[in-house]
């Protein structure tokens, strides 16, 4: 798939055409920025109807009958009123000419829309003509699904989309933001919404024209603005939910819940495949009671547990005499009582009555009653434009079933949000969270994939894709590394959640080449590396949550600066909220090694550090800018960037229990950490500012819309050695703490000494792991600021202080090589004391000792090297060896695969279609 990638397409001739067009026709026209006399945002035509949604969104439609549409549609839902202003319309020649501040549109009105006779051009001089194809420069969007077990699919919705399904089938959207400066919304005859219900449009032609130049953000920000803003999900949906097909009952369901306890993994929301309906029926809505006797006695336990319940839906299946609400359901629909009521979606009686009959009886009640929560509309039987007598053309029965499911509680005055977890249904979705990507195929080619393919789906506003997790089968039973990637995949991703669908049981059970799809069902490297990408998950909820608030979390890299050509093509990395960039690692260490011995496998990967500003390394500490950026990395590594100085919001990680059920919690606790820069190991008078902030609300209600929540913001300023921190709040929200227990943590630095608290109860520790210093304040009250001060400890020199660069990526190195040695028990003593020595470097660290690491470090790799050529345990396991070899740089680099020279060409190769 060609996506779009400038510095291989020749229409970078056509844009500089077009600005100069562009230059030539305002000289000609005389065209200032000032308004020529003020018209309302709709200028009429005869058969033409020209709308400034806003004045870069333009909406063109003609009808010969002049029958314009002004209802809303599937994509525009419900419709903004326009914002835009058109100026004194003008001609010339044969031309008639419209303008807005920002746009000028030309059209020949005589005729119908032809190939070059509309044409829109921007004031800084990107050109939309009429016919144009919308393939060129265009950057992409989604699709419905990977289902079929497709690896990947082509985003060129001119070509066949998926391997496994037809284009009719897959709503393939472009997307709406392009490298040419434009995109185009085809709205012609797209259902509208008429009486409370889906209509067959009745227009000829409805086109919306994007044409925002290099403004990516700007022109999602005025589709939002036309089309409803993205939904943001309940906050539990940011934590981690979970799933399996399986037999589950009462016991085993609540055993289940409380493994994750005793396993120290987060949880937060749970969801019931199948086995939770009646059997039989693919699709049920009736509680199975011989699995489920004490209905309620489960309910109220995952009440308790704080924990929201999901069901699968299968709607397509019709509702058989002993489904629960069958009866009510004959009685509303008034059909012939003992057979099957069929599946009639677009048949308003039917659908409302399925919502408000069927649906609704099964739910949490207003009055907090424990049902459930939210569905996984699994719908997959055909996206078609009929049922039974009802046809609707150019409508699909996904968005027709996300769209009622998720204004359900609207429709009945409830004050909650919304969830959903269900394919993509076209332009529009982006109101539904969240979305469920179908049976992908779990290879390494299926997972090399999806970074692209999450982070692309932002262009069309689809922002919370989720996948499967689940570990290989079959063959790849036992490759226990490419369940502990796509673990951290979707650590790493809008939204976590585990799914086996079905690939946990079986006959694989009996030569145990069943999917794990639990973390504790891999062998303990791989577990130890699946659980830490979920901790650091949930101890990020804040910062995911806050940027989904503003935002989204997962974008393309070209959207740090579209006019970066270099930030065009890298689809294995993305923005991770506003302040990091995340690259995991998608190939295995080796093509031939098996089981637990890729727990031993050292993967070479490269990333691009973008030029906009400097960056942190976040697994080696090292500061890079512009550059690519190439590291060796063990199994529990998910590289990745980070700017430098950021203040990253987190909650801290509780030190005596699983942390059930935090996502939803509101911020009783909260950690902001200070990310390290370059500037602070050379301190001098000149001051540096950072700045953080998170949003806290009730993380379930819609009263965040009504200006329900609170922002609290940290900024620090930092000169002389010395950090002044200033933390406030604003906003208010029913539910919020009154106050807060509080942490600032300093990674990578030296230790820290409080110079002023506010006169707050502090206690200041370093910390081991973080190489840093960590203040907790106890019940801080954030209604007045609160500023804290602290200085490097003057004990330390400055000189020194460039020692602690990079050091955590080194201590991480000595960890890995230590463990690896311990366990082949290598004999311990003098000839390895010195890699000990710097792997506990956080609990040695002393002014005297910072002075000598890298002398220590240095003396490390040399006791390593004498290792590696004489201790004869080593000789005769040669991966263990490689994997030491590797990630110290010594000896031999050479990688059995993905050498970083040819990584691209291969990841490239990987996923093309």
């Amino acid at each position: 798939e060609d996506r779009g990638d400038s510095s291989q397409r020749p229409y970078e001739t056509a844009m500089a055409a077009a600005r100069l067009y562009f230059t030539l026709l305002a000289a000609a026209l005389r065209w200032t920025s000032e308004a020529l006399g003020s018209t309302d945002a709709i200028v009429v035509d005869g058969p033409w109807r020209f709308t400034a949604t806003t004045n870069r969104l333009i909406r063109i439609e003609y009808d010969p009958a002049k029958v314009f549409v002004d209802e809303a549609t599937v994509t525009f839902f419900p419709r903004s009123e326009p914002k835009g202003q058109w100026h004194e319309p003008a001609t010339n020649g044969s031309w008639k000419v419209l303008r807005t501040d920002a746009v000028e549109l030309r059209y020949q009105s005589e005729s119908p829309p032809a190939k070059g006779t509309v044409t829109v051009a921007s004031s800084d001089g990107f050109l939309w003509t009429w016919g144009d194809d919308p393939e060129v420069g265009n950057l992409r969007g989604t699709a419905r699904t990977l289902d079929g077990g497709a690896e990947s699919l082509d985003l060129n919705c001119h070509n066949k989309v998926s391997p496994a399904m037809e284009n009719h089938e897959m709503h393939c959207t472009w997307g709406l933001v392009s490298q040419m400066g434009w995109a185009v919304i085809d709205d012609t005859g797209i259902p509208v919404w008429r009486d409370d219900w889906y209509a067959s449009s009745k227009n000829t032609t409805d086109v919306s024209v994007l044409l925002h130049g290099m403004d990516f953000e700007g022109a999602l920000e005025d589709f939002f603005y036309a089309a409803g803003r993205p939904g943001l999900p309940p906050r539990y949906a940011l934590g981690t939910m979970f799933t399996r097909w399986y037999n589950l009952d009462t016991e085993s369901t609540m055993a289940l819940v409380q493994d994750f306890e005793d396993n120290n993994v987060p949880l937060d929301a749970w969801i019931f495949d199948m086995n939770w309906h009646l059997y039989g029926p693919w699709g049920s809505f009736t509680w199975n009671h011989e699995s489920f006797p004490d209905l309620r006695k489960l309910l109220d336990f995952f009440q308790e547990q704080g924990l929201p319940i999901g069901v699968n839906t299968h709607d397509n299946d019709a509702i058989k005499p002993n489904d629960d609400k069958y009866e009510e359901m004959c009685a509303a629909l008034g059909c012939t009582a003992g057979a099957d009521i069929q599946f009639d979606l677009y048949n308003k009686t039917y659908a409302l009555a399925l919502e408000d009959i069927v649906w609704r009886a099964l739910s949490t009640m207003p009055n907090g009653t424990q049902g459930i929560d939210f569905a996984w509309i699994d719908y997959q039987q055909g996206e078609h434009d009929t049922f039974g007598v009802t046809q609707i053309p150019k409508i699909n029965p996904t968005i027709v079933i996300n769209t009622m499911r998720s204004t359900d509680g609207a429709r009945h005055a409830e004050d909650k949000r919304s969830l959903i977890v269900s394919r993509y249904g076209g332009l529009g979705s982006h109101r539904y969270p969240v979305g469920f990507s179908g049976d992908q195929s779990h290879t390494w080619k299926g997972l090399a994939y999806l970074p692209y393919f999450t982070s692309t789906a932002a262009n069309v506003g689809f922002n919370y894709w989720s996948h499967d997790v689940v570990g290989g089968q079959g063959e790849n039973g036992d490759d226990y590394e490419l369940a502990a990637r796509w673990w951290q995949v979707s650590a790493w991703s809008p939204v976590l959640r585990m799914h086996d669908k079905g690939q946990g049981t079986g006959t694989c059970v009996t030569d145990n080449t069943c999917a794990r799809n639990v973390p504790w069902d891999l062998p303990r490297e791989f577990f130890s590396a699946v659980r830490l990408a979920m901790q650091q998950r949930d101890e990020l909820v804040p910062y995911i949550y806050t940027a989904a608030f503003n935002s989204a979390l997962v974008r393309p890299m070209y959207y740090e600066d579209p006019t970066d050509k270099a930030l065009y093509g890298l689809d294995n990395q993305y923005l991770f909220g506003p302040d990091m960039i995340i690259s995991p690692i998608t190939v295995p260490s080796s093509p031939t090694a098996k089981g637990w011995q890729k727990a031993l496998g050292a993967v070479k990967w490269s990333l691009y550090a973008p030029n906009s500003t400097g960056w942190m390394d976040r697994v080696s500490g090292n500061f890079v800018r512009g550059e690519n950026v190439t590291g060796v990395y063990g199994i529990e590594d998910v590289p990745g960037l980070v700017r430098e100085g950021a203040v990253i919001p987190m909650r801290p990680r509780p030190k005596r229990r699983a942390g059930l059920a935090r996502a939803r919690e509101t911020l009783k606790e909260l950690e902001f950490r200070i990310m390290p820069a370059e500037v602070f190991y050379r301190p001098s008078s000149t001051p540096v500012t950072g700045r953080g902030s998170v949003v806290d609300d009730d993380g379930i209600s819609m009263g965040y819309l009504r200006g329900e929540f609170t922002t609290t913001v940290c900024e620090y300023s930092f000169s002389n050695g010395t950090f002044t921190v200033q933390l406030s709040r604003t906003g208010a929200f029913p539910s919020q703490p009154q106050s807060i227990d509080l942490t600032l943590s300093f990674p990578q630095l030296p230790p820290l000494l409080l110079k002023a608290s506010g006169g707050h109860q502090t206690t200041l520790t370093y910390e081991p792991q973080l190489l840093g210093s960590v203040l907790k304040v106890r019940d801080v009250d954030l209604s007045s600021s609160v500023e804290i001060s602290l200085e490097l400890d003057p004990s330390y020199p400055a000189a020194s202080l460039g020692n602690l660069i990079g050091s955590l990526g080194r201590v991480r190195k000595a960890r890995y090589v230590k463990d690896a040695l311990d366990a082949l028990n290598v004999p311990y003593g003098d000839d390895r004391a010195k890699l000990t020595s710097y792997a506990l470097a956080g609990t040695k660290m002393k002014p005297d000792f910072l002075a000598t690491m890298p002398t220590l470090w240095d003396e490390a790799l040399k006791q390593v090297e004498v290792l590696l050529t004489q201790e004869k345990s080593l000789q005769v396991d040669p991966r263990r060896k490689k994997f030491i070899s590797s990630l110290l740089s010594i000896g031999d680099e050479d990688f059995e695969l993905f050498a970083s020279d040819s990584r691209m060409e291969h990841l490239r190769n990987l996923i093309a279609t």
